[in-house]
């Protein structure tokens, strides 16, 4: 006869929560990247109307895209996806903090307002707000990702 442990609602409704999370931050950042992806030459061509030299801009329009798949292949395996919170939250972050650097005017001139998901109709504090919501949300993720990573620590069950 095998006996099998419940667990109580309250970890099956946390599981499914975090299930939610991690999945609609897969998405989030598989559309960010297809986005940029699909419309690449503008994508490109964005990117050099920032702040950064050609050099820099010309390297981070490969990178980011490809950061952001990245991130999202991490978030699908259990084993991954504290990682994966830890880069979802500060690359949330150094994007609030780039626009909220725009909004303070500390850039030598005003960069364009065109790489963002809202696109350039949606004015600077427009995505500084959007972004600054996902990363407290990635940041919530990261912590509630922590703690049930702690939780099966302590059960002995695999991570």
């Amino acid at each position: 006869m095998e006996t099998t442990t419940k667990r109580p609602k309250s970890a099956n409704r946390r599981e499914v929560y975090l299930m939610i999370l991690y999945t609609v931050f897969i998405l989030f950042w598989l559309y960010s990247a297809g986005f940029k992806l699909y419309n690449f030459e503008a994508f490109k061509q964005e990117m050099h109307s920032q702040v950064f030299s050609n050099g820099i801009s010309n390297l981070l329009s490969y990178v980011i895209p490809a950061f952001e798949m990245m991130i999202a292949a991490l978030l699908v395996y259990s084993v991954t996806r504290l990682l994966g919170m830890t880069l979802s939250f500060l690359l949330m972050l150094i994007f609030t903090t780039y626009v909220g650097l725009a909004l303070l005017d500390a850039y030598r001139y005003m960069p364009c307002n065109c790489i963002g998901l809202l696109g350039e109709n949606a004015g600077w504090g427009t995505n500084f707000i959007l972004n600054l919501f996902i990363a407290i949300v990635a940041a919530v993720g990261l912590i509630l990702t922590f703690k049930h990573r702690e939780r099966r620590k302590k059960k002995g069950m695999n991570v």
